[in-house]
């Protein structure tokens, strides 16, 4: 697999949590109308969702089973799409403990965490460097 390929499919992966954390966001979607070009970003992968009957859920298996633990597919992208995984898991999990305990500023907090994760994930694999997110990286390493 070409070296620009694999990180163009890296960053590709890193806009799955991304888009899980939209709804976490709006508020500040509201307030800053520039934020919008997410959506634009993140659009590829509302289309697989929402065309596929449990879209969600397939795309998340077929990550899984078709990157994540596939080991003919190169090191870097398995890397990747682990870990983009983990991040949609862990942000499935909170979303659930938000519906229990409503707190706005929180979300607004996740979102930005979450955005702050993928910019800083894409630019590292555009270099072609493995991103480190604590606890993350960790256990992504322990499943490959």
């Amino acid at each position: 697999m070409n070296k620009i390929f694999q990180r163009l499919s890296s960053v590709f992966l890193y806009t799955l949590p991304l888009k899980a954390s939209i709804p976490f966001g709006y508020y500040l979607f509201y307030k800053y109308s520039f934020l919008k070009i997410l959506l634009l970003i993140t659009f590829p992968i509302a289309i697989i969702e929402k065309s596929l009957p449990f879209g969600s859920f397939l795309l998340f298996i077929i990550l899984f089973a078709g990157l994540a633990r596939n080991s003919k597919v190169p090191y870097f992208v398995r890397y990747n799409a682990c870990q983009a995984l983990l991040i949609d898991i862990a942000l499935i999990i909170i979303s659930y403990l938000l519906r229990i305990f409503p707190i706005v500023e929180l979300g607004s907090i996740i979102f930005i965490f979450t955005l702050c994760i993928f910019i800083y994930s894409i630019s590292k694999c555009i270099y072609g460097v493995e991103p480190e997110i604590p606890l993350i990286s960790k256990s992504v390493r322990m499943q490959i």
